[in-house]
């Protein structure tokens, strides 16, 4: 199969003359694929802060919100 290869003012263009609800699908595509990504972010962020707590002898499933921001605040000024 062969690539079309196009630039970004290419693929802007394309995309413009499109009717307004094929636009809009291309939108929800990439707000869908943004939406994962973040999403995969914040799952490997929330792992690696169980990690953490756990290696320093706490539970990140049991602390509270404000002893999570104390905790984020003492990592972060550790590597000061």
């Amino acid at each position: 199969m062969a690539t079309l290869q196009l630039n970004i003012e290419q693929v802007i263009s394309l995309v413009k003359q499109l009717a307004v609800p094929e636009q809009r699908m291309i939108l929800q595509a990439i707000k869908a694929e943004q939406d994962a990504w973040w999403q995969s972010r914040l799952d490997d962020g929330e792992l690696q802060m169980r990690s953490l707590s756990a290696s320093r002898g706490l539970n990140w499933d049991i602390m509270t919100e404000q002893e999570r921001e104390y905790f984020i605040d003492d990592l972060m000024h550790e590597s000061k």
